[in-house]
């Protein structure tokens, strides 16, 4: 089975019933043979968004459903978040996003292809050291 990393704004659309790509992530999530990865890296990201634009119940409900599905959490290493450092420096002048870079250390680390994101812009505009260009998802 090949591995997923999931990013933050996946995580939100699956979790908040208001958020514009909601029915798209749970139709994907319930449907994908994918092995979908959390990196831990997201984690502060998705119950910050969480919580501003559902409360606290909302942030909590995600944390005991991500308790209960038993998702594996992907930690970020040193050498990952140099090589994400990297990243943002060589694509400084498209502003790109913290998160999105460790992402993409991981992946190259991982040798994975595939992102669940709704973010097109980041990861179209980069380019992984092992591939020429990630897989998107959904």
């Amino acid at each position: 089975m090949a591995d997923a990393l999931v990013d933050a704004n996946f995580l939100i659309a699956l979790a908040y019933p208001k958020d514009n790509n909601h029915a798209k992530a749970i139709q994907f999530a319930s449907s994908t043979t994918l092995n979908l990865i959390v990196p831990d890296v997201v984690l502060p990201e998705v119950m910050y968004i969480l919580r501003r634009v559902g409360g606290t119940t909302a942030a909590l409900h995600f944390g005991r459903i991500l308790i209960a599905q038993v998702a594996p959490l992907l930690a970020l290493t040193l050498i990952d978040f140099e090589r994400a450092v990297a990243i943002m420096r060589a694509y400084q002048d498209a502003e790109l996003d913290f998160v999105d870079s460790c992402l993409t250390a991981l992946a190259e680390r991982l040798h994975i292809t595939h992102i669940c994101t709704f973010d097109r812009r980041d990861f179209s505009i980069i380019r992984p050291a092992h591939i020429s260009y990630f897989e998107l998802l959904p």
